[in-house]
């Protein structure tokens, strides 16, 4: 347990009465399935009519949808996010994403939600893809979570001759001059196995085993389980029971086992009297890609576009999530840590900024409550790119967030490096320009922009920033030559057994 955590644990025990108030309120099971890439329109209680996910809309038919959820453009921003309760540039200030090697990560001065329910007394495991950093230091186990099996980032980090660079039955790509190290399969810390081909196509199937053998398990404690899928990123590999199946070809089939495997994961919840003990939220890291569909959002992953960064979010809970409901009231991934911790009876860490807030109001149905949050600062990496205020929202010019100004400096502002604004209320797909038209809007929002500069900063590092955790001599889990890193090798005997459906 880190010394900030037991901090913690000290000041709650001894807040006054009034603050302990929250501990006297259900303390549920926490379930977050986070899908890795899928479009805002990829499933049926978003609108889609290319992929099947009956489990899907019988959720959102017995829960609640959250159309105005938001995630980062990217993958290892997203999930920074999501552990930590902050802007992803708070916590982890970096203009992308993390490779395989990296000697940087989610620094583990960072107290993760995983951290702060493991203190409250829940039993913590995460399945699937952590993509905070690979370096031991960095891992899932280190950060709060009692048992970790997956990946430790995206399932195309690899060599091109292991498949992870083509999809299933695609011929296999040159490699590039500076080949990844190959991807490793993790069970805490233990390298299982290197991943290829034939393992991505069960990479689903053996997630949802262990989801449902963590329930199956804990069944009698409260837990908190972080399913993190692979899917549907590319490269695509569904199983063989799904694959040719959708109308939607190779995307839709991994699409529908994805959707299979949340069925999978509530059904166990219903069969063992948890489901009115359980908060699940299903949600996607981000916008999808230009194979997914993402109407009628514009643009896609990367973008600070609604379609980049505003993404499908579920929340059930049969008995106090209003079944066949939605909200939208602006929230997102950097909410879940203050919620989970409310649901706890715990508190959020008094000695550094949270940015999120405590959704209960708005995932419980409360009447006329709008959320907590009427202003969002849309980031890609270090550069803000857009504020958002209620229904506003602020497209800045690419100049304004060019370190090196040089259009600027050139006095070549193009037409669409102005700054835009537009009515997310009355254009939800960012299409009419109307700054012309608000004047007094922009204004106000170039306020918030201004503000935010003493913050986080709108390009570069701001003095909100907090530091990245960085080890010396960093390695790979698995070296080029395939050797695993010393340390982290299987161990001998029948127990490193994977069991595969």
């Amino acid at each position: 347990m880190k010394w900030t955590i037991f901090l913690a644990v000290i000041v709650l025990l001894l807040a006054p009465p009034a603050a302990l108030r929250a501990a006297g309120a259900p303390r549920p099971n926490l379930v977050i399935i986070n899908i890795d890439d899928l479009g805002y329109a990829d499933i049926g209680p978003f609108g889609s009519t290319l992929n099947r996910t009956p489990n899907l809309d019988r959720m959102a038919k017995e829960g609640r949808r959250l159309t105005m959820f938001y995630a980062a453009p990217v993958c290892s921003p997203s999930r920074a996010a999501l552990m930590t309760g902050c802007y992803p540039k708070r916590a982890l200030p970096i203009p992308h994403v993390l490779f395989p090697g990296n000697d940087v990560g989610l620094a583990p001065s960072e107290i993760t939600v995983a951290e702060l329910l493991k203190s409250a007394g829940y039993v913590t495991g995460m399945v699937g893809k952590w993509h905070l950093g690979d370096q031991p230091e960095f891992l899932p186990t280190r950060q709060g979570f009692d048992e970790w099996f997956g990946l430790p980032y995206s399932n195309d980090m690899g060599p091109a001759a292991d498949g992870v660079k083509s999809s299933f039955g695609d011929p296999l790509p040159a490699e590039s001059k500076n080949p990844q190290p190959p991807l490793p399969l993790m069970r805490g810390q233990t390298v299982v196995q290197r991943v290829f081909a034939s393992d991505q196509t069960q990479l689903v199937a053996r997630y949802t085993e262990e989801a449902l053998r963590f329930i199956r398990a804990h069944k009698d404690e409260r837990f908190f389980l972080y399913l993190a899928h692979n899917a549907v990123h590319f490269p695509l590999y569904p199983g063989e029971r799904f694959r040719g199946k959708s109308a939607n070809g190779i995307y839709g089939d991994w699409v529908e086992e994805m959707d299979w495997s949340v069925g999978e994961v509530l059904n166990a919840l219903r069969t063992y009297g948890l489901a009115e003990k359980t908060l699940v939220i299903f949600v996607s890291d981000n916008g999808g890609t230009p194979r997914a569909v993402n109407r009628p959002l514009r643009g896609n992953k990367g973008s600070t576009w609604e379609g980049g960064v505003r993404v499908p979010a579920i929340a059930w809970w049969p008995g106090k999530v209003p079944a066949g409901t939605s909200s939208d009231a602006i929230c997102g991934m950097f909410d879940v840590l203050p919620t989970f911790a409310a649901l706890a009876g715990f508190t959020v860490p008094s000695d550094r900024k949270i940015d999120g807030a405590d959704i209960r109001p708005v995932l419980m149905g409360d009447a006329g409550t709008l959320g907590p949050h009427e202003v969002f600062y849309y980031y890609r990496g270090l550069e803000l790119e857009a504020v958002r205020d209620r229904e506003w929202k602020l497209v800045l010019p690419a100049v304004a967030t060019n370190a090196a100004g040089k259009a600027k400096a050139k006095g070549r502002v193009k037409a669409e490096d102005a700054t835009r604004l537009f009515n997310l209320k009355t254009d939800i797909g960012e299409s009419t320009d109307v700054a012309s038209q608000h004047p007094e809007v922009v204004a106000r929002l170039e306020k918030l922009v201004a503000a935010m500069k003493d913050d986080l900063g709108a390009t570069g590092l701001g003095p909100g920033c907090r530091p990245l955790g960085k080890v010396a001599n960093p390695h790979p889990l698995i070296g080029h030559d395939g050797k695993v890193r010393p340390g982290f090798e299987p161990k001998p005997g029948p127990s490193v057994k994977e069991k595969r459906p």
